[in-house]
């Protein structure tokens, strides 16, 4: 009986833990989105997603977006995914760990570029507290 018990409060934690990072989501992407749309780049909310993986025994929880762009943008769109997430992150007080920006080139063939950063450095670089060529000195490419 107390293993049924256990068994329904686990449950419910990890019901309400992954209800709340859906909302927390949400509001990241209604945040990134006014940033998307200033640039005119298209973004669905299928396309912003928040994945939690183990590393080294620490839970990371990070943020990717992806990125349809012309072959002759994809250096601006990866800057503005980098930018918007920044803004989505610092404006909704989120606890990224880090941010994956995927950008889906056209091309004969769709050709995909990624790029991963540090949460702390992706709102350095929305506050402009950091310049882009530091912070693109620091992306790991994909």
């Amino acid at each position: 009986m107390k293993f049924k018990k256990l068994t329904i409060i686990i449950l419910n934690l990890l019901l309400l833990s992954s209800m709340s990072m859906a909302q927390s989501s949400s509001a990241m992407y209604k945040e990134a989105l006014k940033i998307f749309k200033s640039y005119r780049y298209q973004v669905d909310y299928t396309d912003f997603q928040m994945k939690t993986y183990q590393e080294d025994g620490a839970t990371i929880l990070q943020l990717l977006v992806i990125i349809k762009s012309g072959r002759n943008r994809f250096d601006e769109a990866l800057l503005v995914g980098f930018a918007a997430s920044g803004s989505a992150i610092e404006n909704t007080k989120a606890a990224v760990d880090r941010v994956s920006v995927v950008i889906k080139v056209q091309y004969k063939e769709e050709v995909s570029i990624a790029a991963t950063a540090d949460a702390v450095d992706v709102v350095k670089l929305y506050k402009e507290e950091m310049d882009v060529s530091t912070f693109m000195g620091r992306l790991t490419w994909y």
